[in-house]
């Protein structure tokens, strides 16, 4: 079962660059080659695939400190550690792999996330390019970049499945630190 980070904020995200998918082969000419006039619904399904991505990791960080929230007692460091936290997220904007990584560490403890991006015939450091890729495009169409980036309709059309394959792997490593490192009870059963 993966978390609701995936399965609300993701899945549900992610249905709108699909939608953006639906609409360019509705508004496709049949003929072949490029298709003028279209390339735009491919740049947005960039922004929104990154967004998706973007509220899920700043979910699975909330739901994370949820799991890991003393359950009575003294509470400790606790407030202060959440309180720093959010702090973190609130400042989260940027979610390439070394920000990922880095929110991560600090707010759950997880030393390297990129480990476990990994999936068959992609390797951690195949996901890192990837994803470096998809940000750096990511922010020449926020930011205006003239002439604006040619983002092919096929490339567009995978990014909904290369986020759910990230997240995915992103969902097992946050489980397994959970679990495996903090002993806590396993919050996502696989």
């Amino acid at each position: 079962m993966p978390s609701l980070a995936f399965a609300v904020h993701l899945e549900r995200l992610l249905l709108d660059a699909e939608d953006l998918d639906d609409a360019h082969a509705r508004l496709r000419t049949g003929r072949r080659g490029r298709q003028y006039g279209l390339m735009a619904l491919n740049r947005a399904t960039v922004v929104i695939c990154v967004s998706a991505w973007e509220a899920y990791v700043e979910e699975l960080v909330r739901e994370s400190l949820a799991v890991m929230r003393p359950a009575s007692g003294p509470l400790g460091p606790w407030p202060a550690h959440r309180a720093w936290v959010l702090g973190l997220l609130g400042r989260f904007n940027n979610p390439n792999a070394e920000n990922v990584r880095s929110l991560l560490s600090d707010s759950i403890g997880l030393s390297d996330v990129h480990r476990s991006w990994k999936w068959p015939r992609c390797t951690p450091d195949q996901a890192v390019q990837r994803l470096a890729s998809v940000m750096r495009l990511r922010h020449e169409i926020a930011h205006g970049v003239n002439p604006r980036p040619v983002v092919y309709n096929h490339y567009s059309t995978e990014l909904p499945q290369f986020f759910r394959r990230l997240a995915r792997a992103t969902d097992g490593a946050v489980r397994d630190h959970l679990v495996g490192v903090l002993g806590l009870a396993n919050p996502w059963p696989p």
